[in-house]
């Protein structure tokens, strides 16, 4: 082993397999043949001198030494992919891949035109949204910053607020043709609620803030999704009360389709842009969430 160095690329066709539990998916995801991904980590169990994997021909996992590769290795990627920004920094052109997540609901509605906007200024810059309404690791998966709704994110990441937004209460008119609409917090219990299913938060619990005081309600209903696009739907065909993002349901409230409930109560739930490598570390990321903070200040979400 002496004066032989791993290649960076070793590393990531490791990661990848890693990430995917395959050397199959490896290689269709890094569009490469599984012969050439079997060769780079033998390769890579090589000169290192460890085995990575155990393998059999139903799974592979990590042996303990691929463990500690795994942590060491997303570390080197990382620093390397953020020494080559600074060195391009010099041309003051942002180039290379830039992976960005967000959720299905805000991702479809209000990221496609920023990012297509963001590309044309960026040429060089390649750029892959993925959105979903699970959590994802950012480290793990390669995700360079996740644009989210709400205050509940992960405190080994950094963030920073991208645009202010607000969760309100709203119901279709045909929800209320035999009930009366609530005048209090309290009286939520006696509705159909519709709950959106999120990690990390208490099923059933709503939290209201009037500007002075905060309210944890306990809610009732028969329906519920881990996506608020459904909600929405089920909130429009009067199936009962939804607790939506303001940016979701302001055009129906205008369009006399939703009624805004319990106006002066609210949770915050502002547009931040997450990412797990300080700003100026990190170009492209920097260049972005400056970029989106711009564009959210002139639009009306």
């Amino acid at each position: 082993m002496k004066n032989k160095w791993p290649q960076i690329e070793d590393f990531n066709v490791f990661l990848t397999v890693v990430r995917t539990s395959s050397f199959s998916a490896a290689a269709v995801e890094l569009g490469l043949s599984n012969a050439y991904i079997t060769k780079r980590i033998n390769i890579l169990e090589s000169v290192l001198g460890v085995k990575l994997f155990h393998r059999n021909t139903r799974e592979i996992r990590l042996t303990s030494a691929g463990e500690v590769a795994r942590i060491q290795a997303e570390e080197l990627i990382r620093n390397a992919r953020n020494s080559i920004e600074k060195i391009q920094d010099v041309r003051n052109d942002v180039i290379g891949s830039l992976h960005i997540s967000s959720s299905f609901g805000f991702g479809k509605n209000h990221l496609a035109q920023p990012f297509s906007f963001f590309s044309k200024n960026n040429p060089h810059l390649k750029i892959k949204l993925t959105l979903t309404d699970t959590k994802l690791d950012l480290i793990k998966e390669g995700i360079d910053l996740e644009i989210m709704v709400g205050e509940n994110f992960n405190d080994r990441y950094y963030a920073k607020k991208i645009a202010d937004n607000k969760r309100i209460l709203c119901a279709s008119p045909t929800y209320f043709i035999d009930k009366d609409m609530p005048t209090t917090p309290e009286e939520l219990a006696n509705h159909s609620c519709l709950f959106l299913q999120e990690k990390g938060q208490t099923f059933g619990l709503w939290r209201l803030y009037n500007g002075i005081n905060l309210q944890t309600v306990r809610v009732n209903g028969d329906l519920s999704s881990n996506n608020g696009e459904i909600i929405m739907q089920w909130a429009l065909a009067g199936h009962g009360i939804a607790y939506r993002s303001q940016w979701d349901a302001r055009k129906y409230i205008e369009n006399k389709q939703l009624i805004h409930i319990l106006p002066d109560y609210y949770e915050q739930a502002s547009i931040w842009a997450v990412y797990p490598t300080k700003l100026d570390d990190s170009l492209k990321t920097k260049r972005c969430v400056e970029f989106l903070e711009e564009y959210f200040r002139d639009i009306k979400l």
